[in-house]
Order: structure tokens, then sequence, then C-alpha cells
């Protein structure tokens, strides 16, 4: 079910909510913060060639053509058309290159690249370990990988009754995700693809009693629930506007956690 895998194939109401969630996620002060951290692991004294893959609609690659230095080459590559065509539309003047991929077989050369970031993206691909083989490849020796990604396995939104609540949290992230746990994954996934892990970080972001970042989620579900049929009419009508009430009445709850992932090609 997930459309992130697929997003050309997907209604203009489906797609369209895709954006509006990608672009609000990227503007979030906690999840910039989160992106600008591991932007800091990448050198900016020297042009390098880096790749920015599963770009979307362009927020990491903006924020990488900020920080890096001038010479450098930023390639931003999804498997969507339409994706990248909202990414052009969003960064009018950019230097990005906006290239349309295949995820089974990238059309880079070997040793091409001294960076590549994965930015939510293989908790979507249907086959992440021939998806970091590919990178392997294409990245150079000693180059790094730096993935970031959801444990969408571990995202809540309190409802009363807990059994419904868990029920409710595994349809909606199995209907926007191929692979909940990828990051449970990715030490083995990393390691049977030839990359060195080198560390690893972590954060829990939570809204209380009223919601934000997670609230704009909901709005976005909003759009999806009935797109996608991820619930049924009514309990997902009841799902958002429980999730809309607890947070004019002061008792919103939801929570997630994010990883990522430093990595080198030795």
């Amino acid at each position: 079910m997930d459309p992130y895998n697929n997003p050309d194939q997907q209604s203009d109401t489906t797609i369209q909510a895709m954006v509006t969630r990608l672009e609000e996620r990227g503007k979030h002060p906690v999840f910039a913060r989160m992106i600008g951290a591991y932007l800091k692991h990448v050198t900016t004294d020297v042009p390098l060639r880096v790749l920015d893959l599963g770009c979307g609609t362009g927020v990491v690659a903006r924020a990488f053509e900020s920080n890096l230095h001038p010479g450098s080459v930023l390639v931003g590559a999804d498997v969507s058309q339409r994706l990248l065509d909202a990414a052009g539309v969003l960064s009018p003047g950019s230097r990005i290159l906006w290239r349309k991929v295949d995820a089974g077989s990238l059309p880079f050369g070997d040793s091409d690249f001294d960076v590549i970031a994965m930015h939510t993206l293989l908790s979507h691909v249907v086959e992440p370990e021939a998806l970091l083989r590919e990178a392997h490849r294409v990245l150079k020796p000693g180059g790094s990988l730096i993935v970031f990604d959801a444990d969408h396995a571990s995202t809540t939104y309190g409802l009363p009754e807990y059994a419904r609540m868990l029920a409710t949290d595994k349809r909606l992230a199995e209907a926007i995700a191929t692979h909940p746990d990828i990051c449970r994954q990715l030490p083995k996934l990393l390691k049977a693809a030839g990359f060195s892990l080198e560390r690893h970080c972590s954060e829990i972001f939570s809204e209380c009693g009223r919601g934000d970042f997670w609230l704009s989620s909901v709005r976005g579900f909003a759009r999806l629930i009935p797109a996608l049929g991820i619930l049924p009419e009514e309990e997902g009508r009841a799902w958002v506007a429980a999730m809309l009430a607890s947070h004019e009445d002061g008792t919103f709850f939801a929570a997630g956690s994010y990883y990522t992932f430093f990595a080198n090609k030795g």
C-alpha cells in the first residue's frame, strides 16, 4: 500500500498530500534540526560530489546546497518524476541536478560520489539491500553514506482503547512504509552491502497536550486514509476526529523515533 514506493502511480489527491507532508515535515524546526545535525558531518571546505537519493521534493537537497562548498556537484535523484517536478518548482534558480532513476540500477558510474544521503528512503524501498549495494557501487572508496529514517513501527497516536490504538498504529505504519522496522534491520543490511557502520544517533520526537508536527501528519492521513483505503471509511473519519478533538482539548499524544546511520565504503 505504501504510496512512496510508486508515487507516479498515485492519484492527484495522494500525490498532493505527499508533497504537502514532505514540505511541512521538512520545514518543522525539530525535523530541520535533525537534518542539520547530520549535515554537520559533511565537509564544506572542499568541492564534493553529493547524491541525495530519494530526494522527493528536495528538502534535503536544498539544505545540502546551502551548506556545501560552492564548487560541489549536487544531484537529487528519485523514482518519481512528479516529485522531481515539484522539487524543481520549489527550487527556482537552484544548481541542483534533478535525475529520475530506477532504484534497481542507478544511472551513475562506479565510484562517482563522495557522499550519498538517503533521507526517509529505505523504509519505502521494496528491496533495500539491493539499493544499498548500488549505493556502494557508485560511492567512492572511503566515501560516506548517511541514512536517516523513521522507525515507523514505533510511531503511535494516543487513543483511549489500548487494543484499538495498537491496531490503528500498525495499519497506519504499514500503509506508508514498506518496511516499518527498517532502522532495526540496517546494521545487518549495511554490512551485507559492504559498508562499515561507523556510528548512529537517535531521537524520540513526541508531542503531548497539543499537536504540531504530528498534527500535520494527522491532517495528511485525513487525505490518505480514504484515498488509499487504509481504514474503513467510518473508522478513518472517527480516528481523524479523535486526533483533532484531543488537540483542541489539550489531551493530544503522538510520538515516534528517528535514527541516523553513518557508514563508510572501505
